[in-house]
């Protein structure tokens, strides 16, 4: 059982140091080479250009969370203590917490890019690599440990119980080839289709879990877990017991990481152009989906029943076949720019996002003295909060450098840990431009 949780870790965390959302700071730049990542109908620059990167063109890591240190850390006399301790109340604890506390980390690794303008058309091509994760966690579940874990063994009486504990990760190699067009002097329609090859993916959904002890002082549970682990190196078997298949962890063979799903997307997007100057886009990302070989597809579930050991409770009871197909997280952007019409290289610009878990408007100003160096400046409002962000874009003959952040804290932990909050995405590349 040990060695199928350390599997379950392994595939829900397969490229920890690599969600994936582009900087959106980045959008208000006027010479960046990957403007089409947030919409793939961007507007034109002045002059026809072309770029090439390979290994680590571009790199986004994201980490979203309404979750700080605070949140689990408690100053105390004797210092730092977790906040399920029981020298911390329970309600200062709690009122730590949302109802629904969220954590999105996802990255995107560009290994190969290429593309070209012209004076009417764009293309572009990507090799990346992927990872998308999703955690929540119930305001309910942080209350049933905390009480339990403090109250409940004490007195060994009562019944604590959560809903809806997910955690999922899809990690993916993307191949993308986009085009865009301008129609007239008002119109750009552009879009990319997506070849995605799947890596390794793992969700665990725990609908409801009610656990304590029972009039004899015997730990009883209830609960309702699907577990699905799709990834070519690892391969279990199963054993049937007690008429029901389960499988056997002991049996558990690791091989090497293949393909194992496929799937395919697109990016859609519009821009128009009613005025000199002022530019209004539309675009939809990762619409799409990837259909996984599952490698464990099971379900744990019972009803009040004594649990004695860990592995018993952990009982992975083999699932009717299903075909794995999971959506990519979407993304859809709203968005208008304005060049000043006293200054050309000054510019101001909104940009609204809207994803299944996050929401936001962001506002943004970009100073271009020259075509060479391209400043942005960014504040925006989210469901996680208010965040400020900047990024810098030079560009010489032959080299196109780019750095940005969309969040800056200003209080954070000796360990650059946010105390209140988190959310992060940082972007950094480079480029063969001329």
């Amino acid at each position: 059982m040990r060695r199928f949780i350390l599997s379950a870790a392994l595939s829900l965390c397969c490229f920890p140091l690599l969600f994936a959302q582009e900087l959106k700071t980045g959008f208000f730049l006027e010479n960046n080479v990957y403007s089409y990542k947030i919409n793939p109908a961007a507007p034109f620059e002045e002059k026809p250009y072309t770029f090439f990167a390979v290994g680590l063109g571009n790199v986004s890591a994201t980490a979203m969370s309404n979750l700080g240190v605070s949140s689990v850390l408690y100053p105390t006399a004797s210092g730092l203590v977790w906040g399920f301790d029981s020298d911390v109340p329970t309600d200062k604890f709690l009122s730590m917490f949302a109802k629904d506390n969220i954590v999105l980390p996802q990255v995107n690794v560009n290994l190969l890019s290429f593309g070209h303008q012209g004076e009417k058309g764009r293309f572009n091509f990507e090799l990346n690599l992927r990872s998308d994760n999703y955690f929540y966690l119930s305001k309910d579940f942080f209350s049933a440990l905390k009480v339990g874990l403090n109250e409940g063994l004490k007195s060994k009486s009562g019944m604590y119980s959560f809903q809806n504990l997910n955690a999922s990760s899809s990690n993916y190699l993307e191949a993308a080839l986009g085009y865009s067009h301008k129609i007239g002097d008002m119109i750009t329609l552009g879009g990319r289709l997506k070849f995605l090859m799947g890596l390794g993916a793992a969700s665990v959904d725990i609908n409801n879990f009610t656990g304590g002890a029972n009039e004899a002082g015997d730990f009883v549970a209830s609960t309702d877990v699907d577990v699905l682990i799709a990834t070519s190196f690892l391969k279990v078997g199963t054993e049937m017991v007690n008429g029901k298949e389960l499988y056997d962890f002991t049996t558990m063979d690791f091989n090497t990481i293949g393909i194992n799903g496929y799937g395919f997307g697109a990016d859609l997007g519009i821009t128009i152009e009613p005025v000199h100057g002022l530019t209004i886009g539309l675009s939809a990302l990762d619409l799409g989906f990837i259909n996984w070989n599952s490698t464990v597809n099971g379900k744990i579930k019972y009803d009040l029943q004594p649990i004695d050991t860990v592995e018993q409770g952990l009982e992975l009871q083999v699932a009717p076949a299903s075909a794995a197909i999971k959506k990519l997280n979407y993304n859809i952007h709203l968005s208008a720019k304005y060049r000043m019409p006293f200054y050309e290289g000054l510019g101001v610009g909104v940009l609204g996002t809207y994803q299944k878990y996050f929401k936001e408007a962001r506002i943004g100003m970009d100073f271009t003295p020259f075509r060479a160096i391209s400043l942005a400046l960014s504040g925006a409002y989210n469901n996680f909060g208010y965040d400020f962000g900047g990024a810098l874009n030079i560009r010489f003959p032959g080299v196109n450098l780019f750095l940005g952040l969309d969040s800056i804290y200003f209080e954070m932990t000796p360990q650059f840990l946010p105390v209140s909050r988190g959310i992060t995405n940082a972007t950094v590349g480079m480029a063969i431009a001329f």
